[in-house]
């Protein structure tokens, strides 16, 4: 019995949260061109930034296993 009516007061500001939501999307062309430097800028430092951990427990593997 709770259930029910716990569901029929919920339900009203569910579907209200999600239009709210769904309307602040905007799909268009964008703005400013952003330069091919800035590209490669970018790019450059999230590919190093993936990298970096990684290589730096392969270049110290050996005092992570003890073998020195």
């Amino acid at each position: 019995m709770f259930q029910k009516s716990a569901a029929v007061l919920l339900a009203p500001a569910i579907r209200n949260a999600m239009q709210r939501r769904c309307q602040s999307v905007i799909s268009s062309p964008p703005t400013q061109k952003v330069s091919s430097a800035e590209k490669l800028v970018l790019g450059g430092g999230m590919f190093v930034s993936t990298l970096i951990i990684p290589a730096w427990v392969l270049y110290h593997i050996r005092e992570y296993r003890g073998l020195k």
